[in-house]
C-alpha cells in the first residue's frame, strides 16, 4: 500500500494527530489514503494472508460453515472465494497495520468488518459525533473533510466499511469514550481511504499519569474509570 501525499488530507490529518480541544476532551484521529498497489515489503503478507484465507475457506466448507470464515452470503466483503474480496480484506488489514503500527491486525476476518448501507447514514454520524468539535472551534472540519475525500476519493463511487474494534484490546478502543471509522474503497481509482476518530477524557489522562506516579484513580462499582460526556 503507498501512502498518497495530498495537502487537504495532510492538514486535516496533522489536526487529528495533533488533537482537537474540545473543552474537558481532545478529539484526536487519523486521515490517510493509500494506492491498492502493493509495497514490495508487504507482498510476502499478503500472499500469507490469502493462502491462510483459502486454507480457513476449503476447512469452513468441509464443516459445514462452522468455522471462522462466513459463508459467501454471509461474509460482509461478499465471496471469500472471490479474490477481490480477498484482496480488499487484506488492503484493510494492511491499512490499518501501517496507521496503528503498534498493533498487528493480521487475524482479522471478513465478519470483523461491516458494509456499511449508504454515504448518507455515514456523513450523518460523523457529522453529529464531531458537531462539538465545529461548535468549539469555528473549524468547519466536517466541511473540509467531506470536500477532501470528494476531491480525493470520488466518494459517490465508494464502497464504505466500518472495522468492528476489540472493545478489549485495540488501538480504536483502549483508553477511548468512543470511536469511530470507516473505509472508504473506490474500485476504479484503486485507492482505498482510511478516517478514524476518537474521543479521550482529559482528566482520564491526567489521572492515568497520576497512576504512574502511585497516585489512584476513583471507580464506580464496577472497577471503571468514571467519566461522562454529553452527546455521546
Amino acid at each position: 500500500m503507498k501512502y498518497l501525499e495530498c495537502a487537504q488530507i495532510t492538514e486535516l490529518d496533522v489536526e487529528l494527530q495533533s488533537g482537537i480541544d474540545v473543552g474537558d476532551y481532545c478529539v484526536q484521529g487519523r486521515l490517510e489514503i493509500y494506492s491498492c498497489k502493493l509495497a514490495s515489503s508487504e507482498k510476502r503478507l499478503a500472499s500469507s494472508l490469502d493462502k491462510q484465507l483459502v486454507q480457513d475457506l476449503g476447512a469452513a466448507e468441509a464443516e459445514g460453515w462452522n468455522q471462522s470464515i462466513s459463508p459467501a452470503s454471509a461474509s460482509p466483503l461478499g465471496s471469500v472465494n472471490e479474490v477481490h474480496t480477498r484482496k480488499l480484506l487484506i488492503n484493510m488489514i494492511l491499512t490499518l497495520n501501517n496507521t496503528f503500527a503498534d498493533y498487528d491486525f493480521r487475524d482479522l476476518k471478513p465478519e470483523d468488518f461491516v458494509r456499511e448501507a449508504s454515504m448518507e447514514m455515514v456523513m450523518n454520524s460523523v457529522n453529529s459525533k464531531m458537531s462539538r468539535v465545529d461548535d468549539a472551534t469555528n473549524s468547519e472540519f466536517c466541511t473540509r473533510l467531506w470536500g477532501a475525500l470528494t476531491d480525493e476519493m470520488s466518494l459517490r463511487e465508494c464502497e464504505i466499511y466500518s472495522y468492528v474494534a476489540d472493545l478489549d484490546d485495540d488501538a480504536l478502543s483502549i483508553g477511548k469514550i468512543w470511536s469511530v471509522n470507516y473505509f472508504f474503497y473506490n474500485k476504479r481509482l484503486k485507492k482505498l481511504a482510511f478516517f478514524a476518530c476518537w474521543v479521550k477524557s482529559k482528566s482520564r489522562s491526567r489521572s492515568m499519569e497520576g497512576m504512574e506516579d502511585g497516585d489512584e484513580l476513583d471507580m464506580d462499582s464496577d472497577g471503571e474509570m468514571e467519566f461522562d460526556m454529553e452527546d455521546q
